[in-house]
Protein backbone atom coordinates (compact mmCIF):
# COMPACT_ATOMS: atom_id res chain seq x y z
CA UNK A 1 0.00 0.00 0.00
CA UNK A 2 1.06 3.55 -0.77
CA UNK A 3 0.11 6.49 1.43
CA UNK A 4 -1.07 9.74 -0.17
CA UNK A 5 -0.56 12.80 2.02
CA UNK A 6 -2.12 15.88 0.43
CA UNK A 7 -2.00 19.48 1.61
CA UNK A 8 -0.65 22.92 0.89
CA UNK A 9 2.60 22.29 2.82
CA UNK A 10 3.04 26.05 3.15
CA UNK A 11 5.56 25.23 4.60
CA UNK A 12 6.24 21.54 5.30
CA UNK A 13 7.03 21.14 9.01
CA UNK A 14 8.05 18.57 11.62
CA UNK A 15 4.44 17.76 12.46
CA UNK A 16 3.82 16.62 8.87
CA UNK A 17 6.95 14.46 8.98
CA UNK A 18 6.00 12.91 12.33
CA UNK A 19 2.53 12.01 11.05
CA UNK A 20 4.00 10.46 7.89
CA UNK A 21 6.53 8.40 9.87
CA UNK A 22 3.84 7.22 12.29
CA UNK A 23 1.40 6.19 9.57
CA UNK A 24 4.13 4.44 7.56
CA UNK A 25 4.91 2.38 10.65
CA UNK A 26 1.36 1.78 11.92
CA UNK A 27 0.07 0.66 8.50
CA UNK A 28 3.31 -0.89 7.24
CA UNK A 29 3.11 1.14 4.03
CA UNK A 30 5.52 0.79 1.15
CA UNK A 31 5.96 4.55 0.84
CA UNK A 32 4.34 7.89 1.56
CA UNK A 33 3.76 10.31 -1.32
CA UNK A 34 3.46 13.98 -0.37
CA UNK A 35 1.02 15.61 -2.79
CA UNK A 36 1.17 19.43 -2.58
CA UNK A 37 -1.89 21.09 -4.10
CA UNK A 38 -1.71 23.83 -6.70
CA UNK A 39 -4.82 25.76 -5.59
CA UNK A 40 -6.75 24.39 -2.61
CA UNK A 41 -10.53 24.24 -2.89
CA UNK A 42 -11.47 24.82 0.76
CA UNK A 43 -8.84 27.29 1.98
CA UNK A 44 -6.85 30.37 0.96
CA UNK A 45 -4.19 30.13 -1.72
CA UNK A 46 -0.69 29.28 -0.42
CA UNK A 47 1.72 32.11 0.28
CA UNK A 48 4.69 30.30 -1.30
CA UNK A 49 4.60 29.29 -4.95
CA UNK A 50 4.17 25.69 -6.04
CA UNK A 51 7.83 25.45 -6.99
CA UNK A 52 8.94 26.89 -3.65
CA UNK A 53 6.77 24.45 -1.72
CA UNK A 54 8.12 21.56 -3.80
CA UNK A 55 11.68 22.72 -3.13
CA UNK A 56 11.01 22.78 0.62
CA UNK A 57 9.43 19.32 0.46
CA UNK A 58 12.46 17.93 -1.38
CA UNK A 59 14.72 19.33 1.34
CA UNK A 60 12.56 17.90 4.12
CA UNK A 61 12.27 14.46 2.50
CA UNK A 62 15.90 14.12 1.38
CA UNK A 63 16.81 11.78 4.25
CA UNK A 64 13.48 9.92 4.35
CA UNK A 65 13.86 6.96 1.94
CA UNK A 66 10.18 5.94 2.14
CA UNK A 67 8.82 9.44 1.61
CA UNK A 68 8.53 10.96 -1.86
CA UNK A 69 7.32 14.15 -3.50
CA UNK A 70 4.48 13.76 -6.01
CA UNK A 71 4.25 16.89 -8.21
CA UNK A 72 1.07 15.81 -9.99
CA UNK A 73 -1.21 18.61 -8.74
CA UNK A 74 1.45 21.33 -9.09
CA UNK A 75 2.11 20.30 -12.69
CA UNK A 76 -1.61 20.00 -13.49
CA UNK A 77 -2.36 23.45 -12.07
CA UNK A 78 -5.79 24.88 -11.33
CA UNK A 79 -8.00 23.84 -8.44
CA UNK A 80 -6.75 20.64 -6.81
CA UNK A 81 -9.46 18.00 -6.41
CA UNK A 82 -8.35 14.83 -4.65
CA UNK A 83 -10.52 12.56 -6.79
CA UNK A 84 -8.82 13.80 -9.98
CA UNK A 85 -5.39 13.08 -8.50
CA UNK A 86 -6.35 9.60 -7.31
CA UNK A 87 -7.65 8.78 -10.80
CA UNK A 88 -4.30 9.80 -12.31
CA UNK A 89 -2.29 7.88 -9.71
CA UNK A 90 -4.39 4.80 -10.47
CA UNK A 91 -3.84 5.20 -14.21
CA UNK A 92 -0.08 5.35 -13.54
CA UNK A 93 -0.28 1.88 -11.99
CA UNK A 94 -0.44 2.53 -8.22
CA UNK A 95 -3.76 0.98 -7.26
CA UNK A 96 -3.46 0.15 -3.55
CA UNK A 97 -3.74 3.57 -1.93
CA UNK A 98 -4.34 4.98 1.54
CA UNK A 99 -5.38 8.63 1.65
CA UNK A 100 -4.39 10.47 4.85
CA UNK A 101 -6.88 12.94 6.28
CA UNK A 102 -7.01 14.97 9.46
CA UNK A 103 -10.14 14.67 11.58
CA UNK A 104 -11.32 18.15 10.59
CA UNK A 105 -11.00 17.34 6.87
CA UNK A 106 -12.73 14.00 7.37
CA UNK A 107 -15.68 15.66 9.10
CA UNK A 108 -16.27 17.62 5.89
CA UNK A 109 -15.47 14.71 3.57
CA UNK A 110 -19.07 14.19 2.41
CA UNK A 111 -18.93 17.69 0.88
CA UNK A 112 -15.83 16.95 -1.23
CA UNK A 113 -16.01 16.38 -4.97
CA UNK A 114 -17.10 12.75 -5.61
CA UNK A 115 -16.47 11.27 -2.13
CA UNK A 116 -17.99 7.94 -3.16
CA UNK A 117 -15.50 7.67 -6.02
CA UNK A 118 -12.63 8.55 -3.69
CA UNK A 119 -13.69 5.57 -1.59
CA UNK A 120 -13.69 3.37 -4.71
CA UNK A 121 -10.10 4.44 -5.38
CA UNK A 122 -8.54 4.43 -1.90
CA UNK A 123 -8.81 3.52 1.74
CA UNK A 124 -8.79 6.40 4.25
CA UNK A 125 -6.59 6.77 7.31
CA UNK A 126 -7.97 9.52 9.53
CA UNK A 127 -5.42 10.97 11.94
CA UNK A 128 -7.25 12.03 15.07
CA UNK A 129 -6.24 14.18 18.00
CA UNK A 130 -8.05 15.08 21.24
CA UNK A 131 -8.93 18.63 20.17
CA UNK A 132 -11.24 17.52 17.34
CA UNK A 133 -14.10 15.03 17.66
CA UNK A 134 -14.75 12.81 14.65
CA UNK A 135 -18.31 13.09 13.32
CA UNK A 136 -19.93 9.66 13.92
CA UNK A 137 -22.30 10.25 10.97
CA UNK A 138 -19.56 10.30 8.29
CA UNK A 139 -19.50 6.87 6.62
CA UNK A 140 -19.80 4.81 9.84
CA UNK A 141 -20.49 1.66 7.79
CA UNK A 142 -17.05 1.95 6.14
CA UNK A 143 -15.02 2.01 9.34
CA UNK A 144 -12.65 -0.75 10.39
CA UNK A 145 -10.84 -1.21 13.68
CA UNK A 146 -7.35 -2.42 12.77
CA UNK A 147 -4.53 -1.86 10.30
CA UNK A 148 -4.92 -5.49 9.23
CA UNK A 149 -8.58 -4.95 8.33
CA UNK A 150 -7.62 -1.87 6.31
CA UNK A 151 -4.88 -3.76 4.45
CA UNK A 152 -7.35 -6.53 3.58
CA UNK A 153 -9.45 -4.08 1.57
CA UNK A 154 -8.43 -2.76 -1.85
CA UNK A 155 -10.36 0.46 -1.20
CA UNK A 156 -13.30 1.89 0.69
CA UNK A 157 -12.26 1.19 4.29
CA UNK A 158 -11.80 3.95 6.87
CA UNK A 159 -9.49 3.59 9.87
CA UNK A 160 -9.21 6.14 12.67
CA UNK A 161 -5.61 6.47 13.87
CA UNK A 162 -4.41 8.18 17.02
CA UNK A 163 -1.20 9.99 16.09
CA UNK A 164 0.53 12.03 18.80
CA UNK A 165 2.04 14.72 16.55
CA UNK A 166 4.03 17.77 17.72
CA UNK A 167 2.01 20.96 18.14
CA UNK A 168 3.02 22.53 14.82
CA UNK A 169 0.95 24.31 12.20
CA UNK A 170 1.94 26.01 8.97
CA UNK A 171 -0.18 29.08 9.77
CA UNK A 172 1.51 29.53 13.17
CA UNK A 173 4.92 29.12 11.54
CA UNK A 174 4.11 31.82 8.96
CA UNK A 175 2.94 34.14 11.73
CA UNK A 176 6.12 33.54 13.75
CA UNK A 177 8.36 34.14 10.74
CA UNK A 178 6.48 37.33 9.84
CA UNK A 179 6.92 38.55 13.44
CA UNK A 180 10.62 37.62 13.50
CA UNK A 181 10.10 34.93 16.13
CA UNK A 182 12.01 31.62 16.06
CA UNK A 183 10.09 28.41 15.43
CA UNK A 184 11.26 24.91 16.42
CA UNK A 185 8.84 23.27 13.99
CA UNK A 186 10.89 23.49 10.79
CA UNK A 187 13.47 21.02 9.47
CA UNK A 188 16.83 22.77 9.28
CA UNK A 189 17.02 22.72 5.48
CA UNK A 190 13.54 24.17 5.16
CA UNK A 191 14.31 26.94 7.68
CA UNK A 192 17.45 27.84 5.70
CA UNK A 193 15.49 27.90 2.42
CA UNK A 194 12.86 30.21 3.93
CA UNK A 195 15.57 32.60 5.17
CA UNK A 196 17.40 32.56 1.84
CA UNK A 197 14.27 33.32 -0.18
CA UNK A 198 12.71 35.72 2.38
CA UNK A 199 9.46 33.76 2.47
CA UNK A 200 6.52 34.59 4.72
CA UNK A 201 7.77 38.11 5.53
CA UNK A 202 5.83 41.32 5.03
CA UNK A 203 6.60 43.18 1.83
CA UNK A 204 9.64 45.39 2.34
CA UNK A 205 11.04 43.38 5.28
Amino acid sequence: MIGIFGGTFDPIHNGHLHIARSVLSLLNLQQMQFLPCARPVHRDSPRASGEQRCAMLELALAEEPRMHLNRLEIERGGLSYTVDSLREIHRAGDTSLVLLLGADAFNGFAGWKAPAEILRLANLAVCIRPAIEVDPEVYPERRVDTAEALAARAAGAILLLEVDAPDCSSSAIRTDIDAGRPTPCLPAGVAAYIRKHHLYRRAGD
